[in-house]
């Protein structure tokens, strides 16, 4: 041990600067080692406690204390028992550990008004707890760890001004050397150090070792700081919007473009269509856990919904006023950075008649006709014969129905992630344990497309079209997603005419075979009379 280190200079600098003034802040530690024992703790201190608090060095809350329980009194000469929630000074813990005597294994509890205030989400998988905010965006409040936890700086200056308390950084450092102060050649000293929002006690000086005959002499630096809460800090009415962006709405006789603010209620201003490009949803077709692009809408689970015009031939269209209204700042300007001036006749013919003529209007685009075709195809299937034809995916596979789409890019990796998510939706989710109850024959290990046209044969229906679609879908996929694209990749990608469109407009195509290929199926099964 050098003699700088058991002077403890550095910890007195993190001490006197750091501590309050970094992002996270430790606020339980506790180590130990031959030569070094170093232990944080925190409590919640009242305003009007802090001029006497910072009067003395020593902790005003020890690590295990602040629990619920009694403390008595006489009074009149009789016992008086009075139950305090944590302690009879008003400092409560923000940490409460937990001892169980050996029987179970100790550990450490955030203050429960702490979590709840934040709403804090716990993820036991990665020791964390985590905010969720008005946009639906995730943000570490909390990491805890066996012998640390950080809480980060700005949860807990807002909840010391919520509280009308400063939070005590309680420290108890202790630095040891296998020599003497005098084979140190340094002078022990013990004092006493204040500032405006700390106070501790530093000293050097022999050591009986504690236990520990290496330990000849020591340091240590025992005290607390203060971190005071917000001080501008007011409570957000409920729903109220910070801010608004201005979008694109028009351009001039000059060509310039023309915002306006989607902060107005006015019909005539709320209803203006705001055109983005369609790779906007690229961003919430990639978190599909916590997104949901449907027909007509945008959904941030159950936080936030926007209406949308997704039913448009090449762009997305949003109404001015449900920007402002629906969507925090933030997601505004995700929107703002693909906005464009107003593109043809303005919504869609869905929309229009959604919105407008209040009449029922089905899916427009192909992919979202056929994800509404299928939930409908799915339902009446097993009303009628009490299976499925094709089978629910599993959790880990449902991103590829929710994400299912016309490529928004012309890239070949986009392309690909499509084909692939529709193959595992219309082939690879065939009920073949229930198509082979009604199977009179079938060829030698037969399998999915196999068997359901052996189902087919067995019905005395032959739709030829149909299944040579799928087997040229499932090549697709073979041929140029499972393996390194080829020959057999060539030979395929000719039936789709790949070389000669846009994939956006192949993979089109390929869904409305797909559609046609329910429509066969429904008309026949379901509503043959």
């Amino acid at each position: 041990m050098s003699e700088t280190g058991l002077q403890l200079k550095d910890w007195k600098k993190k001490i006197e600067r750091n501590i309050g003034e970094e992002e996270w802040v430790v606020i339980y530690s506790s180590h130990e080692s031959t030569f070094e024992s170093v232990a944080f703790y925190s409590a919640l201190i009242p305003n009007k406690k802090i001029i006497k608090s910072l009067k003395k060095f020593s902790w005003d809350l020890s690590i295990g204390n602040g629990l619920p329980g009694f403390s008595s009194r006489f009074k009149d000469g009789k016992e008086v028992n009075e139950y305090c929630r944590f302690s009879t000074s008003g400092i409560e813990p923000l940490i409460f550990k937990r001892f169980f005597h050996g029987i179970k294994k100790d550990y450490c509890e955030v203050s429960e008004e702490f979590r709840h205030y934040f709403n804090l989400f716990e993820d036991r998988n990665n020791n964390r707890f985590i905010a969720i905010d008005d946009n639906g965006d995730e943000d570490d409040v909390i990491l805890m760890m066996d012998y640390e936890i950080k809480i980060k700086l700005k949860y807990l200056k807002e909840f010391l001004a919520v509280k009308k308390m400063n939070l005590a950084i309680f420290f108890d450092i202790y630095l040891f050397s296998e020599k003497t102060i005098e084979e140190l050649n340094i002078k022990g000293f013990n004092k006493v150090a204040k500032g405006d929002n700390y106070i501790y006690s530093i000293g050097i000086c022999n050591s009986n070792g504690w236990g520990n005959e290496k330990r000849k002499s020591q340091s240590w630096l025992m005290g607390k700081k203060l971190i005071a809460g917000l001080k501008d800090f007011e409570p957000k009415p409920f729903n109220q919007k910070e801010d608004y962006e201005d979008f694109i709405v028009g351009s001039d006789k000059d060509g310039k473009e023309i915002l306006s603010t989607s902060n107005s209620k006015k019909p005539s201003i709320f209803l203006t269509p705001v055109f983005f490009k369609r790779e906007v949803l690229n961003y919430y077709y990639s978190n599909p856990e916590k997104y949901s692009v449907e027909d007509g809408c945008l959904r941030c689970g159950s936080l936030w919904i926007l209406p949308i015009d997704n039913n448009h031939p090449k762009y997305v269209v949003v109404y001015l006023g449900d920007l402002g209204q629906n969507l925090s700042i933030k997601e505004q300007r995700r929107w703002k950075y693909f906005n464009i001036t107003p593109q043809g006749s303005g919504i869609s013919k869905t929309a229009w008649e959604r919105d407008f003529k209040a009449k029922f209007s089905g899916p427009g685009r192909s992919d979202l006709y056929f994800k509404y075709k299928l939930q409908a195809f799915q339902e009446e299937w097993k009303k009628k014969f009490n299976w499925e034809l094709f089978r629910p995916l599993p959790k880990e596979d449902v991103h590829h129905f929710k994400t299912l789409r016309i490529p928004l890019t012309n890239e070949q990796k986009e392309f690909d992630e499509q084909v692939l998510s529709l193959t595992k939706i219309l082939i690879d989710s065939l009920n073949e344990k229930e198509l082979e109850k009604g199977i009179k024959s079938t060829k030698e290990n037969a399998k999915g497309i196999d068997k359901l046209e052996s189902f087919l044969n067995s019905e005395h229906v032959c739709f030829k079209g149909m299944l040579e679609f799928l087997r040229d879908l499932q090549e697709l996929r073979s041929a140029g997603v499972a393996h390194i694209k080829g020959k057999k990749y060539n030979k395929i990608k000719k039936v789709f005419l790949i070389e000669e469109k846009k994939l956006s407009d192949v993979f089109d195509n390929i869904l409305a075979k797909a559609i046609r290929a329910l429509n066969s199926l429904e008309s026949y099964f379901l509503k043959k009379k």
